[in-house]
């Protein structure tokens, strides 16, 4: 080979070393030399053989440095969501975990009959945590720091969902019986600062299954319960005894024909049994529509000989655009063993308006939280609602003076985010009558500051 050729063969595999990329040109030029026999057989076959060489180690290098940039650029596999409370999900939606709270602070003054102290209470104080396992299984576990709930300070809900099956869901655990419009509506999300004298007959919580299933509109929910988190099988003494455990029967359907966005027609009927197993008794009694006080202005006292007792309850409710009404009617047949059975009842009727013009979010079967057309801070003034409500409760008959009373209820609701709420409300005792505060008439002035995430 003369000067020349071994000149143009270095040039050659220099280029190779330094510009694989462009390795379609120099295999072009390679052929072309040998073809004019200014590069020997051995010379192509070696040029080739480097060239394609280089060519591979290029692919694996760009390849190498893509997969760098992908796994570097590609989305978390993990979701975080901040609005009210915080959301952690899997994007593939098979694991998500919520938490989220309420705090409910309370103020309240008295006058008239009797005589209440005023005063200031933090009335809840709750966290959660829910979310999904799995795609098919959820979970709830809700504790309240306060102590003034009506189960006390503790867990409120702990329980377990397959949601496997299309259109049924499967609930067990600690959680509400299902029963009562009111009952069901969250506290967060209710009308009025406490909940109407009816709730005397609220079902509340107990250990138990649950099969329900909810559609736009229609509901039906029902269950086996056992005792609450809080029953003792304790005797008057204080000592344990071997007494069964009180059991029951929830269910709720309800009917929704007209559910629209800012419209809607509603109708339920609920129905829950208890029996009351070995200890034989139970008890209804109920504050003025308020909390800090802890009076209870009708009370039956403990009714012994109780076998079971069975509730029954009617709901309707409607909403139009910014106005809003609902009302229910609940009546108690007590069944004892030696004395005459009891009947007790109450209802209740209350309507509001959105002066700004929101409406109340109602959900397969019962009502959501509020969302300002503009809230507080983002150049509105928030949601402003004004209630109205009466209510009675007669817990009197045959031998039992528990006492029956009435009232009117002023509520004022300003939404400022969907997070903060401010409630005010008046509360006028027309008449109780029979029982230990006959013939009293309390009036209450309360206010609540509510923050909900």
């Amino acid at each position: 080979m003369n000067k020349s050729k071994t000149l143009l063969a270095t040039a050659l595999f220099s280029a190779m070393a330094t510009t694989a990329q462009a390795g379609s040109e120099i295999e072009t030029l390679i052929t072309m030399l040998h073809e004019n026999g200014m590069v020997s057989d051995e010379q192509y076959g070696r040029l080739v053989a480097e060239l394609e060489q280089n060519k591979a180690q290029s692919v694996e290098k760009d390849t190498k440095i893509q997969a760098q940039l992908t796994e570097a650029t590609k989305p978390s596999d993990v979701e975080v969501k901040v609005k009210g409370g915080v959301t952690v999900k899997t994007r593939d939606g098979k694991f998500s975990t919520k938490l989220g709270g309420r705090l409910q602070a309370d103020a309240a003054t008295y006058s008239g009959d009797p005589e209440m102290g005023d005063g200031t209470e933090i009335r809840r104080a709750r966290l959660y945590l829910e979310g999904t396992m799995y795609s098919d299984w959820g979970y709830k576990l809700q504790y309240d720091f306060a102590s003034t709930g009506a189960n006390g300070k503790g867990i409120a809900d702990a329980y377990i969902d397959y949601n496997g099956f299309d259109d049924l869901q499967l609930r067990v655990g600690n959680f509400k019986d299902p029963f009562s419009l009111q009952e069901q509506t969250s506290s967060k999300f209710t009308s009025f600062t406490e909940r109407a004298l009816p709730s005397a007959f609220a079902a509340g919580r107990h250990i138990g299954v649950m099969a329900s299933t909810k559609q736009q509109h229609w509901s039906l929910a029902g269950g086996v319960f056992g005792d609450s988190l809080t029953a003792t099988n304790t005797s008057t003494t204080g000592t344990k005894h071997e007494n069964d455990e009180g059991w029951g029967l929830g269910a709720r359907a309800t009917f929704a024909p007209v559910n629209e966005k800012t419209k809607v027609i509603h109708l339920g009927l609920g129905l829950n049994y208890r029996d009351t197993g070995g200890l034989g008794t139970t008890s209804f009694s109920q504050q003025a529509e308020t909390h800090i006080s802890g009076i209870n202005i009708v009370n039956t006292g403990t009714i012994t000989g109780v076998s079971d007792f069975l509730k029954v309850g009617a709901e309707v409710a409607t909403v139009m655009g910014p106005f809003s009404a609902q009302a229910e009617y609940i009546t108690t047949s007590v069944s004892r063993n030696n004395a005459s059975d009891l009947d007790f009842n109450g209802w209740y009727a209350q309507a509001g308006y959105f002066f700004t013009g929101e409406s109340r979010n109602y959900k397969k079967g019962a009502f959501g939280s509020i969302t300002p057309k503009a809230s507080v801070g983002e150049g509105g003034i928030g949601a402003w609602e004004l209630g109205l409500r009466y209510s009675t409760v007669d817990l009197t008959d045959a031998d039992i003076t528990g006492g029956e009373a009435d009232s009117v209820t002023l509520g004022v609701n300003w939404y400022a985010t969907p997070t903060l709420r401010f409630s005010a409300n008046y509360i006028d005792v027309l008449d109780v009558k029979g029982g230990t505060y006959d013939d009293q008439e309390p009036r209450i002035f309360q206010v609540r500051s509510q923050w909900a995430f």
